[in-house]
């Protein structure tokens, strides 16, 4: 089971206060005055990728994660997530290790940091059970309800979607080839791959 939760209090104005502090303000006066203004104020934020949006930190917690998928996981470190995971020692658990049972995974982001796993896990040349795992994430995060985690879902792409190209030349898994007509806006191109490949793919499961 996969839960999320904000680990600021007033995750809005933590960004805010940032942002203000840059441009020498004490506060700033102007504030989305709605939930889809809300969203779409963190999805710019999001695409622009100042400093500020790391003064908002979240945990996702898995109760049933797999501990080969974890340690794919654990391999993303751009943007220094944090990460906590049940103990294999057995002189504490009294049993064997065994790379294929579950465990409990916590680990805490920031939106820069789960966008760069992102980036590296939802490629299809990602080993299919982690690509599953993070897609797992990212939808729950678009039906959580909450204007930061939905945001977050909208940016959360491959790195041939975030680049408009693959980059990894010969070694590409083929998928953006095969795509045509893909929008060039940045928004719409993130919205169109949370619509066709996560949203659409949850419904199929």
């Amino acid at each position: 089971m996969i839960t999320l939760r904000i680990l600021n209090e007033y995750p809005l104005l933590d960004i805010q206060e940032a942002i203000a502090t840059t441009l020498g303000k004490q506060s700033l006066k102007k504030v989305p005055d709605s939930k889809d203004a809300l969203v779409d104020y963190y999805i710019n934020l999001f695409i622009q990728n100042h400093s500020v949006v790391r003064s908002v930190h979240f945990r996702i917690i898995d109760t049933d994660a797999n501990k080969s998928v974890t340690r794919q996981l654990l391999r993303a470190t751009t943007g220094h997530p944090q990460p906590y995971v049940e103990s294999s020692r057995p002189d504490w658990t009294g049993k064997p290790r065994n790379e294929e049972e579950t465990c409990f995974f916590t680990h805490d982001h920031t939106a820069e940091s789960f966008i760069a796993e992102a980036r590296q896990r939802l490629c299809y040349r990602a080993w299919a059970p982690t690509r599953k795992k993070v897609l797992d994430i990212v939808r729950k995060m678009w039906e959580s309800g909450d204007p930061f985690f939905e945001a977050l879902a909208v940016c959360c792409v491959p790195n041939c979607v975030f680049q408009y190209g693959c980059p990894e030349g010969k070694f590409n898994c083929g998928w953006w080839d095969k795509q045509e007509d893909y929008p060039y806006n940045m928004v719409d191109r993130r919205m169109h791959y949370l619509m066709n490949e996560i949203v659409k793919e949850g419904s199929n499961d």
